[in-house]
């Protein structure tokens, strides 16, 4: 391999590097929003008993057909479960 090769080659592959990690911060503050604005309407909402049922089967779903982002889910369930009135010990 040449060394001009190799160095568009470095180029291309920081370039694209660099794509993901710009994809992934985008992705990241993305999320924050949704969680905010899900937080603000569930804190609004009369009748979380029937919303944390719902939201207790959808996350048995959702770990069931993810398994390898579950443990992921975890904390942001919590979270998701203390603002609908279930607090764990």
């Amino acid at each position: 391999m040449e060394q001009d090769e190799f160095e568009r080659m470095l180029a291309l592959y920081s370039d694209n590097i660099s794509g993901l990690m710009d994809n992934q911060l985008a992705l990241t503050a993305q999320v924050q929003v949704l969680q905010a604005a899900l937080a603000s309407v569930l804190l609004h909402q009369a009748n979380r008993p029937a919303l944390l049922s719902t939201f207790q089967q959808y996350m048995a779903i959702s770990k069931k057909a993810a398994p390898q982002l579950a443990s992921r889910m975890e904390g942001l369930e919590a979270g998701m479960l203390a603002l609908l009135g279930q607090h764990q010990a």
